[in-house]
């Protein structure tokens, strides 16, 4: 089952994940010239990672905290629950965070009419480049009954209002991230997603300075949003094949 596999399993998998992708633009256009590379150095990254275990699997937090974040202050770790607990505060985010949570316990009735789960992983091949890819949602809810699905990804920003924010979407790539996500689930592998006809995709951004304002964008109602990053991720796909088949033209030489 693709949910099952834990996190060092998912980054070995040979596919192509949406943030292989924003290394891969780096590495052509120079990484300073890339918004997501200079606002978000490392200790950025291990925040977000600390920021997500700790609201997704909060069951988890202290090994993950010890065994990949061992550097982070006790500061930053204050910061880190002050942030998750400000997003289940809020009743649209606490409803959907519950049912995952519900979801997860062992036992819960397999024949249930709705699903939610947790940094699931969904494994999917591009059906325009046939690269085969991998994505880790942070939040998935599925309702076979009502044949729709709905996906929320939790982001920590710099935001001080609800334009900045949605500014923030175009500056970092969410548009990419949005398709890529959505995509995954159109062409999962698992086809579990085929017959759903309504795809909605909320991204929930949390200020990291107070007053820890929430901003929420439903990406999927924004005329051309979609369309547009489903243009980058592709564009990027085919570069990182063009990319692997020039690579390996010295070992078929050799070989030969």
């Amino acid at each position: 089952m693709e949910s099952l596999l834990p996190l060092i399993d998912y980054r070995l998998l040979p596919r192509v994940s949406n943030s292989d992708l924003t290394r891969l633009k780096e590495e052509y256009l120079g990484y300073g010239t890339i918004p997501s590379a200079r606002f978000f150095p490392e200790t950025a990254r291990t925040f977000g990672k600390a920021f997500h275990q700790h609201l997704l699997e909060p069951e988890t937090i202290g090994g993950v905290i010890q065994q990949l974040l061992p550097d982070m202050a006790r500061p930053d770790t204050t910061r880190v629950e002050q942030l998750t607990e400000r997003i289940r505060q809020d009743a649209f985010c606490r409803r959907y965070l519950g049912k995952a949570e519900r979801c997860a316990r062992p036992g819960y009735p397999s024949d249930r009419q709705e699903d939610a789960r947790r940094e699931h992983i969904v494994l999917f091949t591009d059906p325009t480049t046939d690269v085969d890819c991998k994505a880790r949602l942070d939040l998935v809810y599925t309702s076979p009954k009502r044949r729709n699905a709905l996906i929320l990804d939790f982001k920590t920003t710099s935001a001080r209002s609800q334009s900045q924010f949605l500014q923030s979407c175009y500056d970092y790539d969410y548009d990419r991230q949005v398709a890529f996500y959505l995509d995954a689930l159109r062409h999962a592998d698992s086809r579990e997603w085929q017959d759903t006809r309504t795809f909605r995709f909320v991204l929930i951004g949390v200020q990291k300075q107070k007053p820890n304002r929430l901003f929420a964008v439903d990406a999927t109602s924004i005329p051309d949003f979609v369309d547009y990053g489903r243009k980058k991720y592709r564009f990027w796909l085919r570069k990182w094949k063009e990319q692997q088949t020039t690579e390996a033209q010295p070992l078929l030489r050799q070989a030969s």
